[in-house]
């Protein structure tokens, strides 16, 4: 088992994991609270107009299927989260078509091949 954990980890770029991550904690995170840490730069300085606030609890209204609170949060909440989708097909595009050759013994792999190709 720890094998295949390391095949995995060797072949998923670390990036596609990063922006998964961000996803599934913008879907769960309490976006309705009073106050929370953020990390704008803008914001930390006391600067309150700022392009891409409200990016993050657009994404997550988006994720609970509220479109009007979405697009009212960040008009292109929809847009950023389209780009991440894509961003992500592309990073894991090559492991996923590959991920039966990754995954597999030598042995298993050679008998798969085999009957494959005699078929």
């Amino acid at each position: 088992m720890k094998n295949y954990f390391i095949r995995f980890f060797k072949v998923i770029n670390p990036e596609a994991i990063i922006w998964i991550s961000g996803i599934l904690v913008l879907a769960f995170i309490n976006v309705d609270g009073s106050s929370h840490f953020s990390v704008c730069p803008f914001k930390n300085i006391g600067i309150d107009i700022c392009p891409g606030c409200g990016l993050g609890k657009s994404i997550h209204y988006l994720l609970s299927l509220e479109i009007d609170k979405s697009l009212n949060a960040h008009p292109l909440g929809l847009f950023a989260f389209a780009v991440l989708l894509r961003r992500i097909y592309e990073l894991l595009k090559v492991p996923l078509i590959n991920s039966k050759k990754l995954f597999t013994t030598k042995m298993e792999y050679k008998y798969d091949q085999s009957f494959t190709t005699n078929a």
